[in-house]
């Protein structure tokens, strides 16, 4: 059972640098609380993986979110050619993947 102390620790470090971070009404992370690299290689949302900017206008660590897709694309310059890749893969693509492919993209396994 945690104490007062630690209660009054803890609310004291939310939404605090270097504390906690904490959830707006739509239980998202308010985007003051990011850290800035996250919000200056977001690169927006589109409808589709065709909306995504182009391969000459991306660099590594860049994300969109597509909402067709309902899922995050990330920019892999590791890959032989370049390109914005789903984050959501199934186990076989994913054990397809050198090592450094797997540490660029935050994969989630489908299936």
């Amino acid at each position: 059972m945690a104490s007062a102390v630690s209660y009054e620790y803890l609310s004291a470090q939310k939404g605090a640098a270097s504390g906690i971070a904490s959830l707006d009404a739509n239980t998202k992370i308010p985007v003051a609380q990011l850290p800035s690299v996250a919000i200056s290689n977001f690169k927006g949302t589109f409808a589709t993986a065709n909306d995504l900017p182009a391969v000459a206008d991306s660099k590594l660590g860049d994300y969109a979110y597509v909402t067709a897709a309902t899922s995050y694309y990330y920019f892999n310059s590791a890959l032989s050619t370049p390109a914005w890749v789903n984050q959501q893969i199934s186990a076989a693509d994913y054990g397809a993947l050198t090592a450094q492919q797997k540490s660029i993209v935050p994969y989630i396994i489908t299936g």
